[in-house]
């Protein structure tokens, strides 16, 4: 693929668990894969940290988990979210977004290398990630030095993908982005179906026009093909342990070597009816042969899962099978025949697999970036005001109800109030809702002094959640190398997704105890609104603290803290129960601004919650830094 001349380039990324892929639109609006430096359209998720400092990413790194496994980070997308990746490399710990940085770097100069430079990316992630989870996402595309224009979810970018690819197939013009989407008439109701090698997404969307909406969506983090290897990998322990009486999951070059086997044996029963693997340990081998028909019964509960989490989505969304036109199967392990057989049973239907599971989703993050492009750069030039958000729920100002839920007092004790024990809480953020400074939780006495390139590389361990906001303006017209007719079609796409998580604040009863008061439910159409009026807790409250949760759970400890604001300076007189009205108002990119007001007095206090960078602007940039003088190859 030539570099190719014209405006900036704003590609899609689907950042991967096992397998990352990029892609862009071409001058004719045609999403295209991006290939890496290998010729090859999908990328190992996988990093090697070698002793000299360089970083390995790809195929190279997976291969290298065979000989130094403890040098070797993989599956990071799981531990998103969270202050560091599961296992010490070199004798540290690292952060999932500063080793997911390095996978994005690779990406990144691959890239370059096909279509000249990169000015921004759309990420995509699960639509079940929660903020915690996207903001770690947008922090690792920072620090790897791409602006990150948005973060989607990945079952809206295969839906894209596949709508495009259906109006082309149907004869009409490649330079229609989305063309089906623009092409249909009547609502178009698809489910994907998408599980990789690390997670599991379903979601339903309405295709009507020219606009794409996500009605429901829920999925499994800890759910993709890797559980299947893993149900091989420990039948095939079983019978080793039976016959020598060691277990290879004990050596972790044994372990490796079998998790590599496991998952080659996965991938011949999608095609073959039986397959042989051979087990080595402690200088003993062991040959297996494993038919499909005992694969499918050894993983029936996994498949039973994603059953269930189906069978829940079509229910929330309101539907019957009948009412779907079609299942798009998503993700390399959707292409195994028990996912298939599955999939046809339940819906009815032949699932769609017309398009190569490792790229369907960078295709549709390619479209998106691309229109969101032109977005960005629309309201850049012409100040357009953004849609307002759709109202979800409106409490008027109440007479206080005999028993009202009243938000936190701020002014009890520490010994006394009612959230200092809230697990998983408050004890894991700062005021501003950042979590563990890195110092906390590396083990000096593990590590060795650095070594100047050590020590560039450690510089990523900075990189923790804060609530610094990405500035989404850019430069330079996105569609200059494209046809004519391909930009007006970039300027028509509507685009509405959901939210994946409930909304809500904590508060304390009447009664006493504390629960979750929801505003803006799961699944709630973006951009929404809504308003909901509590109580202070007691006469005259000085200050009214609003702490705000994200999750399905009624226990607050089992919900994410995405943050607090304060309404100080009340009134001195203010009795008991006074009024507090609290709007949350979600936008379509996911971001979450919060009013609170005092009625009485007028005091109010807004605060955003921004899908941010995930840094402060000086560590973010001494990440990006740290990272640019580190090789990735």
């Amino acid at each position: 693929m030539a570099l190719q001349a014209g405006g900036p380039r704003y590609i899609g990324i689907d950042l991967g668990t096992t397998y990352s892929a990029m892609a862009w639109l071409d001058a004719h609006g045609t999403p295209v894969t991006i290939t890496n430096s290998e010729d090859e359209t999908t990328t190992p998720s996988v990093v090697l940290f070698e002793p000299t400092g360089e970083c390995v990413v790809g195929r190279e790194a997976k291969r290298a988990a065979l000989v130094v496994p403890d040098l070797v980070a993989d599956y990071v997308k799981r531990d998103m979210g969270e202050a560091q990746y599961h296992k010490r490399i070199n004798f540290r710990f690292y952060s999932p977004p500063s080793i997911s940085a390095l996978i994005l770097k690779k990406l990144k100069q691959d890239a370059e290398r096909r279509i000249g430079p990169v000015a921004g990316a759309v990420i995509t992630v699960p639509a079940y990630f929660d903020e915690k989870c996207r903001r770690a996402t947008a922090a690792a595309g920072e620090i790897a030095g791409l602006r990150v224009i948005d973060i989607l979810n990945e079952p809206t970018a295969a839906a894209l993908a596949y709508a495009f690819r259906d109006f082309v197939s149907n004869g009409g013009r490649p330079d229609d982005v989305i063309g089906r989407a623009i092409a249909t008439t009547a609502p178009h109701i698809a489910v994907v179906y998408d599980l990789g090698g690390g997670t599991f997404d379903v979601t339903i969307l309405r295709i009507a026009g020219d606009d794409l909406t996500v009605l429901a969506t829920d999925g499994d983090a800890k759910l993709g093909g890797r559980e299947w290897d893993e149900c091989i990998v420990n039948w095939a322990c079983r019978l080793f342990k039976k016959k020598y009486r060691s277990d290879p999951r004990k050596d972790p070059h044994s372990f490796q070597h079998l998790v590599l086997a496991a998952e080659e044996a996965k991938k011949d029963l999608s095609r073959l009816p039986r397959t042989r693997l051979m087990v080595t340990h402690a200088g003993q081998t062991l040959p297996l042969e494993l038919t499909r028909e005992e694969f499918e019964k050894m993983t029936a509960p996994l498949l039973e899962r994603t059953r269930q989490r189906v069978a829940m989505v079509i229910h929330e969304a309101g539907l019957i099978w009948s009412q779907v036109h079609e299942v798009l199967a998503v993700g390399g392990s959707s292409r195994m025949p028990m996912v298939l057989a599955m999939l046809q049973d339940v819906t009815g239907k032949a699932p769609n697999c017309s398009l190569p599971p490792g790229e369907a989703v960078a295709h549709g993050a390619a479209i998106h970036a691309a229109i969101k492009a032109v977005d960005l750069w629309q309201n850049h030039s012409n100040g357009r005001v953004r849609p307002t958000a759709r109202p979800i729920a409106q409490t008027p100002m109440p007479q206080m109800a005999p028993d009202p839920i009243e938000p936190s007092n701020v002014e009890e004790p520490p010994a006394q109030d009612p959230f200092a024990d809230i697990q998983g809480g408050d004890e894991n953020h700062t005021a501003n809702g950042a979590m563990h400074h890195p110092d906390d939780w590396d083990d000096d006495s593990l590590a060795q002094e650095p070594e100047p390139d050590e020590a560039a590389r450690d510089a990523l361990l900075q990189a923790v959640l804060s609530d610094e906001t990405i500035d989404l303006q850019i430069s330079g017209d996105p569609t200059a190398h494209f046809d004519p007719a391909v930009r007006k079609t970039l300027r028509r796409v509507k685009k509405t997704d959901v939210n994946a998580h409930s909304l809500g604040v904590i508060v304390t009863r009447a009664l006493g105890g504390r629960g979750k008061s929801i505003l803006i439910p799961r699944n709630s159409p973006l951009p929404a609104s809504a308003t909901k009026v509590y109580g202070t807790m007691k006469d005259r409250q000085p200050e009214v603290v609003i702490r705000i949760l994200e999750g399905e759970s009624m226990y607050v400890d089992e919900c994410t803290m995405l943050g607090t604001c304060r309404i100080t300076d009340l009134p001195a007189d203010l009795p008991k129960g006074s009024p507090v009205e609290v709007t949350f108002t979600l936008d379509g990119s996911g971001r979450l601004h919060v009013r609170a007001i005092e009625t009485t007095s007028g005091t109010s206090v807004t605060t955003t919650i921004q899908c941010d960078s995930g840094i402060s602007p000086e560590k973010i940039e001494r990440a990006r830094e740290a990272v640019e003088h580190i090789s990735v190859v």
